[in-house]
């Protein structure tokens, strides 16, 4: 069997809906603009042929409301091996971070067992507001989350980059706290890791 390689893509939330028409306003147009591919839209094409590649199906990206994503998350959910490496960035943390507390893990609903999660990677991870990003219907407590999340992990990595201007790397620094066993790989010039063509690192975190 394949293992299992799940990735959640960040998002920003949004108040209401003129909050989103001020976003789409202040976005630059240009069709003719070089279609840039990101590291995150090419791993699938670097793990080896025994692994299986899922990335999230959720939508409305730049509206991300809590309960839609739950909604495309659970889709997901009978098509995950008993056990998977979990991958997500920005407020794809808040997202997984708070359903694993609401639910004390995942819930495997063929065998009514939790699935395991042999690595779990959090990257450039959003775990409160900032002055960039606002969580919305994605908070949740820390206090409360950390003892679950660590009940069904095996390994967990956390990535951050000093001169990220999206979410600032105290956060991580913060999230390293509750879990210090974690591993904590900090960088100096990758910014929010969205602008970055290869991240090899990560792959040998993944693989090895």
């Amino acid at each position: 069997m394949k293992q299992q390689f799940i990735f959640i893509n960040g998002g920003e939330p949004k108040e209401n809906f003129e909050s989103y028409h001020d976003m789409l306003r202040k976005l630059e147009y240009n069709p003719y603009e070089e279609n840039f591919l990101s590291w995150n839209k090419t791993l699938w094409k670097k793990l080896w042929e025994n692994w299986e590649y899922l990335r999230a199906p959720l939508h409305d990206r730049d509206f991300a409301d809590y309960e839609a994503w739950k909604i495309m998350f659970e889709k997901m959910i009978p098509y995950f091996n008993s056990e998977i490496y979990l991958w997500a960035s920005s407020l794809g943390w808040a997202f997984i971070l708070k359903y694993i507390w609401e639910n004390d893990g995942i819930l495997d609903s063929r065998t009514w067992k939790k699935i395991k999660i042999k690595k779990l990677f959090m990257l450039a991870a959003c775990i409160e507001n900032t002055p960039k990003e606002t969580l919305w219907s994605f908070a949740f407590d820390l206090e409360q989350v950390y003892s679950r999340v660590s009940r069904w992990c095996d390994m967990i990595y956390i990535y951050h980059s000093h001169d990220d201007q999206v979410v600032p790397f105290e956060q991580s620094l913060k999230l390293n706290s509750y879990f210090p066993e974690a591993i904590f790989q900090e960088f100096y010039n990758k910014g929010h890791f969205h602008r970055e063509a290869e991240l090899p690192e990560i792959i040998e975190d993944i693989t090895h």
